[in-house]
């Protein structure tokens, strides 16, 4: 006697998006994908080293010129991760680890030309992917 066939297909909820969180995801969209690119855009040209205005003056100034470099990376991550993220909730899907790697992968690509900015950058980026990954809806 044939054995009866398990049903294993996975039963998805898809969740119905109001329009009026509709229209609120869609601007803050376009906000975090605005803010990111000008974060972006300072980011290059901060670690580009095509604007060094904190050069080789003292420790201090070294400290408040890792310190933007870093600080402008993040936000550019940030922003970034969060502008993908509302464009994802908006298609109905949670963002996946490979998209926020990416964007971990661009952003420490613009550190390589110093150390301190590399390290400080990696822990930030490393400690907000986790956190942004564990608060996302599942």
């Amino acid at each position: 006697m044939p054995k009866p066939g398990k049903n294993s297909k996975k039963v998805r909820r898809v969740k119905k998006i109001s329009t009026r969180d509709e229209q609120f995801i869609m601007r803050s969209l376009k906000i975090s994908a605005f803010l990111a690119i000008i974060f972006s855009a300072l980011s290059l040209l901060l670690n580009g080293e095509i604007i060094t205005y904190f050069m080789n003056r003292d420790v201090y100034w070294d400290i408040i010129d890792v310190s933007i470099k870093v600080s402008v990376i993040i936000f550019s991550f940030l922003f970034s991760v969060v502008s993908v993220g509302n464009y994802k909730e908006l298609t109905g899907k949670p963002i996946e680890i490979k998209e926020i790697l990416l964007f971990i992968g661009l952003s420490l690509l613009q550190t390589v030309n110093n150390l301190y900015v590399f390290i400080f950058t990696l822990i930030g980026i490393v400690l907000l992917s986790f956190y942004l990954f564990f608060i996302q809806e599942s």
